[in-house]
């Protein structure tokens, strides 16, 4: 249930200025997951940091899933690494586990 949970959420975000500039400018890759799951419970979404890091490590799968659908222009642009978003990588935050 809390997978769904973080699509819901992330189709809520897409939509939602609000949302956006609550994450915008975080640059700690922990710090960006504690606020997205702090961010999610308070709209009534429940979802796991786990969940968020798989999202972020793997934002083509995530995308698709949590679309329903074949990526567009723009989220394959996210996907490639072309465009930031929220779940491929947060405002140029290092991606988990990136040791530079």
């Amino acid at each position: 249930m809390s997978k769904e949970n973080l699509s819901a959420f992330y189709q809520a975000f897409r939509t939602d200025l609000t949302l956006q500039q609550q994450l915008e400018g975080i640059t700690d890759p922990s710090e960006y997951v504690n606020k997205a799951v702090s961010l999610g419970a308070s709209h009534g979404f429940e979802f796991t940091h786990e969940e968020v890091e798989a999202a972020i490590a793997n934002p083509s799968a995530f995308l698709e899933e949590s679309l329903g659908e074949e990526l567009n222009d723009l989220e394959l642009a996210v996907v490639s690494g072309g465009v930031v978003d929220c779940f491929s990588n947060p405002t140029g935050v290092a991606q988990l586990g990136d040791k530079s």
